[in-house]
């Protein structure tokens, strides 16, 4: 039954970010927003809604564990497996605007939250702090993409887009309301199951709710890389991890301070922040990821979950 749950919240959680992209996208594209800019904000902010509405979720019932490892799990699982996959699929050329703001601005957020989380928790200032770095980072992004355009992108990138602003904010709504079931939904099962076997939330939010929240992104970044959008697939994981980092820990940390594990601020962290680090160097060489540095990002994503679940939790 919990197994039942947990996969009829990850196909709702799913479908309903689809919507609440598409009506997005459609409605920034309405109001004169570049195609790269709704790719580098709104899709990536808008797949990510799973992870925000579980954690969030998380944090009202009192599950910590989950809501951190949701957090740091799906960053890491946005920089290790869906840029290695995207990668094997089709090498992808990486915007230079990208690597030399916003992969700085993913890493200095990972690092911030390393040093936040030196105290073991994150506090309710904490975590205001996080939504405003969020929001300054949403505006300068808007400011500077207007100050000097990026390239077109087709609107196959984002999807056909024919609707009216009516239809965009029912799409919306019906994703936002999509989001909360389905993340009720996994929630409940994913819990069950740690108890089931003695696994702890933290372990099972790093690994099995951060991969079914992170689906979305990886979708989004695989289907841009086969079409040939590499400004989606790149956009959408760097968005995507800022919007983790400082996005859901704060809007979490605000509702609940947070507890973090001696594990979790000793490894897991760590290892997220390796992940953002190492991007900056691979994204700069050439101004692309390779096939082999797809493979090694996938191999060492894959190395990192099986020594997950034997390391002490």
């Amino acid at each position: 039954m919990n197994v039942l749950l947990i996969i009829f919240g990850l196909i709702i959680l799913t479908y309903a970010a689809d919507k609440l992209v598409e009506g997005a996208a459609s409605m920034a594209r309405r109001l004169g927003v570049s195609p790269l800019v709704v790719g580098l904000t709104v899709v990536a902010y808008g797949t990510s809604f799973p992870e925000l509405v579980v954690s969030v979720q998380a944090s009202f019932e009192n599950n910590p564990g989950i809501t951190v490892g949701n957090a740091v799990g799906s960053t890491i699982f946005n920089s290790g497996l869906i840029l290695g996959l995207a990668a094997l699929i089709c090498p992808i050329p990486c915007n230079s605007d990208v690597v030399r703001r916003d992969v700085p601005v993913m890493i200095g957020s990972s690092l911030l939250i390393w040093f936040m989380a030196r105290d073991q928790q994150f506090s309710r200032p904490e975590g205001i702090i996080l939504i405003l770095l969020v929001i300054i980072y949403s505006f300068a992004s808007y400011y500077l993409a207007k100050k000097s355009p990026d390239p077109e992108i087709p609107s196959e990138a984002l999807g056909e887009i024919q609707s009216t602003p009516a239809r965009d904010i029912f799409r919306i709504v019906v994703g936002m309301a999509g989001l909360i079931g389905g993340a009720k939904l996994l929630l409940i099962g994913s819990v069950a199951i740690a108890k089931s076997f003695g696994i702890s939330d933290e372990i099972i939010g790093l690994t099995l709710v951060a991969a079914g929240t992170s689906m979305p992104e990886l979708a989004t970044s695989v289907v841009a890389a086969w079409r040939g959008q590499p400004d989606i697939a790149i956009g959408n994981v760097v968005g995507s991890n800022i919007f983790n980092i400082l996005g859901i820990i704060g809007v979490s940390g605000v509702l609940l301070p947070l507890q973090v594990s001696t594990h979790m601020l000793e490894i897991d962290i760590p290892i997220m922040v390796i992940f953002c680090l190492g991007a900056l160097p691979i994204m700069k060489s050439d101004l692309k990821i390779s096939r082999l540095e797809g493979f090694f990002l996938t191999v060492f994503f894959l190395m990192y979950n099986v020594a997950l679940y034997f390391s002490p939790s």
